[in-house]
């Protein structure tokens, strides 16, 4: 069995929740030599069982019993997402160091106490956004942020997430109210919405709509919503699964360039005359600004999930900053909750969203929910997709 003893060089991780994505973490997490598995937790013994024996460590069927068996330093929480703050809160209050899975929870109430957590005990506490970490991505983040293309003026996020009737028939608990608190927002764009707010930043108002287009689901498969930013900027963002094929982007114009970032592709633009300061110039009628392409260079290769990992050791062990830190992991969910929110009262929604009005909204969709969900072969597997 797996050496469970702590080490000053290794961080010892337990994975809560192991019937899907879990699964993958626990094969990245052995490709990470500042750790090692010692343990996992699933509330189906058959699986706990299944990855305990595969990956040669000690399984448990309750998250306090892994807790308390003194085997981990730090987890990851991979359970579906509303199960998340209970065995985060529990595991950060024992002393454990956390990592959890996308999004934090389904709203941001409970997420608020996750966050109010971390601080308290002062674990480190982080999310895991992998996609921060893409070159493409990083880059265009330093950009914007050094203000490379000035105040902006517009954002824009196009998201296909496409996904099958099987896929959603899978589990009992995805696309409903109760099992996931959402569908669209909630499962498959938590990691573009991310990327986007970490690009533009969070808007100050949204204006949402949400439909079920497509799916047998009783949740959103499509989500849209115009938003207002503080400085005065507009922004536009539309996810769905219901659309196949490339075209993932994003897209900022700001006084002094313009960024895209199209599946994976990173394109910068400058305005070698600002926008005000050309607007406001002596020109012909018909003259415009100049918009030439800057070269820019990508250093490295996307680490995927393993990435955070071996981030959040190296924190943990020798103090390098983080790169998703978790009480970041707010900013896409609050905007995924005002759009749900704003779509449900045909009104605007300004942010920071009204966390008891949004418990209470969400407790009245699950109370009043009919659907009955018909799951044809339960099927508990990591996407292929992703590493």
């Amino acid at each position: 069995m797996t050496e469970t003893k702590k080490s000053p060089n290794i961080v010892r991780f337990g994975i809560i929740g192991v019937g899907g994505m879990g699964q993958g973490h626990c094969n990245g997490i052995k490709d990470v030599e500042e750790a090692v598995l010692t343990a996992v937790c699933d509330t189906d013994p058959v699986t706990a069982e299944k990855v305990g024996t595969q990956h040669n460590v000690p399984y448990f069927t309750h998250h306090k019993q892994m807790i308390d068996a003194g085997l981990c330093d730090a987890v990851i929480v991979a359970t579906p997402h509303p199960e998340r703050p209970v065995p985060a809160i529990d595991a950060m209050k024992a002393g454990l160091h956390l990592i959890s899975e996308k999004p934090l929870s389904e709203r941001v109430s409970t997420a608020d106490q996750m966050i109010a957590t971390a601080k308290e005990t002062g674990v480190t506490f982080a999310i895991m956004f992998q996609r921060r970490m893409e070159p493409a991505a990083a880059k265009a983040i330093e950009l914007v942020h050094n203000g490379a293309i000035g105040t902006i003026r517009r954002a824009t996020l196009i998201s296909p997430e496409y996904r099958n009737q099987s896929y959603y028939d899978s589990g009992g608990w995805r696309a409903t109210w109760k099992g996931e608190g959402g569908g669209v927002m909630m499962n498959q764009s938590p990691h573009v919405l991310d990327l986007f707010v970490q690009i533009a930043g969070m808007p100050s108002l949204v204006y949402g709509n949400i439909e079920t287009a497509l799916h047998n689901i009783e949740v959103e498969d499509v989500a849209s919503a115009m938003l207002k930013y503080p400085e005065g900027g507009t922004g536009f963002f539309y996810c769905s699964t219901n659309e196949a094929g490339p075209g993932q982007m994003i897209e900022i114009f700001g006084d002094k360039g313009k960024l895209v970032l199209r599946d994976g592709q990173l394109k910068v633009y400058e305005f070698p005359v600002s926008i005000p300061e050309f607007t406001a110039g002596e020109h012909d009628m018909w003259d415009g600004p100049e918009c030439k392409e800057v070269p820019i260079t990508l250093e490295g290769k996307a680490p995927g999930h393993r990435g955070v990992i071996r981030n959040v050791a190296r924190h943990i062990l020798y103090g390098e900053p983080l790169v998703s830190p978790g009480e970041e992991g707010l900013y896409s969910l609050e905007l995924a909750n005002a759009v749900m929110l704003s779509s449900y009262t045909k009104k605007p929604v300004s942010l920071p969203i009204n966390r008891k009005e949004y418990d209470d909204f969400l407790q009245e969709m699950r109370s009043k929910s009919t659907f009955v969900k018909q799951v044809k072969q339960i099927k508990r597997k990591t996407d292929p997709r992703h590493k």
